[in-house]
């Protein structure tokens, strides 16, 4: 096989990256090539295809995966079951999962993919072998050789952030079976948000969800959306958006948020809202702008509210706690989803400070 890594993060990150490699894998297995990323992702990894040819299977990495012992020997066991494999992956230097593949769902009326475990620890789950699935983590995608020769180009409409999931897709027209591996890798998630253009690398939802839509709409097969589920709202996270009196700070303006400005009166005054993206501050949002959360006032807050789901704790440690003052004494709350087949509750958590 051939390996391609990415190198995105520089010379540290692409280092640990091959240094895992070696660690993990046994000799004489494969042909290694680095390509440092130039332009976006999808121009890159085109490049390399062209490269190291189709006439082998190809697994292409980010530099931001740290490969785990085992990897090799499992994907060779399950080597006949998909035409094209990935792994699952766990958040760096946790046992947190990050994904354990994806798959297509619909959310109300949009369709989306979702990370299959999101969030649990690796230990609450029951293991798999294999399963099929809608998507991979574009940081470790393996491809047989048989469909390179089919579908051997990246399309630049993922702009950095979606070209996997379009390649797989038209993989999948072609009559590729996709499937997932329950072996864990770390995965920092970082290696196409590098890009100085943050129209190229920005994590921010409102700079994607019109590039995703267009995806959906020219790509994804609707037969292929087996899932469906409907979102709601606990009556604790409604009455503390309803009898609170005073004004509220919601931080986030993704997808959770974009659903309760449907569920309530989000144009109110009552609400602000914040982020810690450079590039969504001054954004609008139900008619208002998007504050840069280095630039408020928290004293004026009754409550804050963070939107983000899985990363709350996160963005309370490293962005927001820092920053206030000490005379702040409001509740922080967390947005945390409770799940099941058919429907997503959103509910609330209060984090100290």
């Amino acid at each position: 096989m051939n390996i391609v890594i990415i190198n995105a993060l520089g010379n540290y990150a692409i280092q640990r990256c091959i240094n895992s490699l070696y660690a993990t894998t046994p000799d004489n297995k494969f042909d290694l090539y680095v390509f440092r990323e130039t332009g976006f992702r999808e121009q890159t990894l085109n490049k390399a295809l062209k490269v190291v040819g189709t006439d082998k299977d190809v697994l292409i990495l980010g530099d931001d995966i740290l490969l785990t012992q085992g990897w090799f020997e499992i994907l060779m066991t399950y080597y006949s079951k998909a035409d094209i494999l990935g792994l699952s992956m766990l958040y760096p230097d946790t046992t947190k999962i990050q994904d354990r593949g994806y798959d297509l769902v619909q959310i109300d009326d949009q369709v989306t993919v979702e990370a299959a475990d999101r969030g649990r620890d690796k230990q609450e789950v029951s293991q798999f072998g294999f399963r099929l699935a809608d998507a991979l983590c574009g940081c470790f995608v393996f491809v047989k050789s048989d469909i390179l020769k089919k579908v051997n180009e990246f399309s630049e409409e993922g702009q950095n952030r979606f070209g996997e999931f379009i390649f797989l897709c038209e993989a999948r027209e072609q009559g590729a079976k996709i499937g997932v591996i329950d072996h864990f890798l770390y995965h920092g998630g970082v290696s196409t948000k590098s890009n100085p253009d943050k129209n190229l690398s920005s994590i921010s939802y409102s700079f994607e969800k019109e590039i995703w839509q267009d995806i959906v709409n020219k790509y994804v097969d609707k037969s292929w959306v087996k899932n469906r589920i409907r979102q709601a709202v606990s009556a604790e996270l409604e009455n503390l958006l309803t009898a609170t009196t005073g004004r509220i700070l919601i931080y986030g303006i993704g997808t959770v948020t974009e659903f309760l400005g449907t569920q309530f009166d989000f144009y109110s005054d009552r609400f602000t809202f914040c982020t810690g993206l450079p590039e969504e501050a001054c954004m609008k949002v139900f008619d208002k702008p998007v504050e840069n959360i280095k630039d408020l006032k928290f004293n004026n807050f009754s409550i804050i509210l963070i939107t983000p789901l899985f990363i709350a704790n996160k963005i309370y440690r490293q962005a927001l706690n820092p920053l206030l003052p000490e005379t702040f004494d409001s509740p922080v709350y967390a947005i945390e989803a409770d799940k099941n087949s058919e429907e997503i509750k959103y509910n609330i958590k209060e984090l100290t400070h």
